[in-house]
């Protein structure tokens, strides 16, 4: 039997930069093959087809997000996952684009990174006060946010000059929305049903108790 002589760390490898020059939506068998200086042959012997792949990709990419938003940067954790999904936008625009643009990983990535950095969320000591409800509303926000500023900088729209401006856009609204988060006034009954229902996606171990309930 013929040795494969590409691993799938090789295959990836070549796909993320597929990825990086053509975009999620140009990711193909022939110019993964390219990359690697070799027929499709290998792209197959390693992942069975290219939706195997492409969804291979975008867990890398969410890894590679994720990664970034452990990096202490600023002193304060919850801050620190929004800094550094936009650093990561900022150096990655086409891998950032192939999980979270038009043509990204769909429900399951986005509810991937939201429980993950829930989890996070729950052993910051500014924020395990916070019901459980309350802590994903808050990353509700602060996503919704931070992918605004992600799309600017994947556009090209925040050059370095402005890149001061986007952190400290983001540093005040994240602070703003913590402050509001702890200081809000009691939630109607429509409110607290929403809530029931989207903390559908809490992490289970948190319990039910805190501020917020």
């Amino acid at each position: 039997m013929r040795r494969n002589l590409f691993t799938p760390e090789d295959v990836m490898g070549a796909a993320l930069a597929v990825v990086r020059e053509h975009g999620i939506a140009q990711l193909s068998a022939r110019r993964v093959a390219q990359r690697l200086g070799a027929s499709t042959a290998p792209v197959y012997s390693n992942f069975s087809s290219m939706e195997e792949l492409g969804a291979a990709v975008r867990r890398t990419v969410v890894s590679m997000v994720l990664a970034e938003t452990e990096v202490p940067r600023s002193g304060e954790p919850f801050l620190d996952m929004g800094v550094g999904v936009l650093e990561f936008a900022r150096r990655e625009p086409a891998l950032y684009d192939a999980v979270f643009g038009a043509a990204g990983g769909g429900e399951d990535t986005g509810r991937l990174v939201m429980q993950t950095l829930l989890e996070r969320m729950s052993k910051v000591d500014s924020l395990a006060a916070l019901a459980p409800t309350e802590r994903l509303i808050l990353l509700r926000k602060m996503a919704i946010f931070t992918h605004g500023l992600a799309v600017q900088v994947t556009a090209g729209r925040a050059d370095a000059v402005s890149w001061d401006e986007v952190l400290t856009l983001l540093a005040e609204a994240g602070r703003a929305m913590v402050t509001d988060a702890f200081n809000r006034p009691p939630r109607t009954e429509a409110e607290i049903a929403l809530l029931a229902h989207l903390c559908e996606s809490c992490p289970r171990s948190d319990g039910a108790s805190g501020r917020g309930n």
